[in-house]
């Protein structure tokens, strides 16, 4: 479910919003050379203009006001949100009519000429998703076409004032989800119904969406087990959830606790949940503004070796924006880019110990905004397991 851009209830500028995330595109694709972009895949359209647009594109030239490319039959509503709307000649869904190679001849003329209005022929154009023969019909009128990916990952991997205003708000509505699951957390309660709590508290306050809710309890947590069953919690274990929520203008969320269900925590849950804890604020100490990524990974902890396998399946730490998982993406295992962390870019720090082959798990995981000094918490007033951590911030 896309996020709408007319929730105002908090303390940010909407319109501003999108004219610093045009901007921040537009300077990533003068800093990369690129002509313009055409962005079909309908997150990105939303991303650019707030709000979704049934089978639209958004053209984006290097300068000005992006262009809404929309159906006759939205060109209206569309028209009252956004400044710049003109027809589309993109219609994958005509694939099989017989005179489809005349439509898409007609679809990349359209796009040359948007081009040239905008002082972009010859030089590249950025695409994201696209029916194939649309996509080779361009390609075949001479345009250079370039992946749009590292174009728009890099761009809004910075988040604007108003997008950190967003987030602070969606930490909230975490704190408060997060202590519903809890104060549920009991023996007999299944995993489904503690879900179902979840669903019912994220609309309590105003999300907009669920992209994935994970619970799962006991040996369900090790392997992480993906979806709820009917399994009962039962006294003495841990129960996990990791929940992804998105917010407005498709913002989206990414955390998990560990609870015990019921009794004390024995002596061993309580050191490996310190342990897993520790390791995730000795992380979230070590990202500042201006490391790169691999002194990062110099610079934190090492993770217990009865963890480590298990626990090199998650990044170190991975951005959060409108994907779950989007730049940068720091792990131990993978090829590591030569970049540098950027202050306010919005990260979650993912943690997961628990020994391979074994059924006792603690999975915890935060977000963090990213600060010249020690990061900001956004999630810091998510609830831990409080007979463990008692410790504020």
């Amino acid at each position: 479910m896309l996020a709408s851009s007319n929730n105002n209830a908090g303390n940010w500028d909407s319109e501003r919003l999108k004219r610093e995330r045009r901007e921040n595109l537009q300077a990533e694709m003068q800093r990369r050379g690129i002509g313009a972009a055409l962005l079909s895949e309908g997150l990105n359209v939303d991303y650019l203009l707030g709000f979704h647009i049934p089978g639209g594109q958004v053209f984006v030239p290097r300068e000005g006001e992006a262009i809404a490319m929309v159906r006759p039959r939205d060109a209206g509503y569309v028209a009252l949100k956004h400044p710049a709307v003109a027809g589309t000649n993109y219609k994958p869904t005509e694939a099989f009519l017989p005179d489809y190679a005349r439509r898409v001849a007609k679809f990349v003329d359209g796009i040359k000429a948007l081009m040239e209005a905008n002082g972009a022929t010859g030089q590249s154009l950025a695409v994201d998703e696209m029916e194939v023969t649309c996509l080779l019909g361009l390609d075949r009128a001479g345009v250079e076409l370039v992946n749009s990916l590292p174009l728009v990952e890099v761009a809004r991997s910075v988040k604007t004032q108003d997008e950190i205003a967003i987030y602070r708000d969606l930490g909230a509505k975490y704190a408060h989800v997060f202590t519903v699951f809890r104060d549920n957390v009991k023996p007999g309660v299944t995993e489904r119904e503690l879900e179902a709590l979840v669903l019912d508290a994220w609309s309590d306050v105003g999300g907009d969406g669920i992209l994935q809710i994970n619970v799962c309890a006991g040996e369900n947590m090790n392997p992480w087990r993906r979806w709820a069953t009917d399994r009962p919690l039962r006294e003495g274990e841990f129960v996990g959830i990791d929940f992804h929520g998105r917010v407005a203008h498709s913002l989206l969320g990414d955390a998990s606790r560990t609870y015990v269900v019921g009794a004390k925590p024995t002596e061993a849950q309580r050191e490996l949940y310190r342990r897993a804890w520790e390791y995730v604020q000795a992380v979230g100490d070590c990202v500042r503004a201006g490391r790169t990524h691999a002194e990062v990974l110099e610079l934190i902890p090492p993770v217990p070796s009865e963890f480590q396998h298990q626990q090199d399946n998650y990044h170190v730490v991975h951005a959060v924006g409108i994907v779950p998982q989007g730049y940068p993406k720091v792990d131990r295992l993978g090829i590591q880019i030569d970049d540098t962390f950027k202050e306010n870019q919005i990260l979650s720090i993912e943690c997961f110990f628990g020994e391979e082959g074994g059924d006792v798990a603690v999975k915890l995981e935060e977000m963090i905004r990213v600060t010249q000094g020690p990061p900001e918490f956004i999630t810091g007033a998510v609830p831990y397991e409080e007979s463990i951590i008692k410790a504020e911030r």
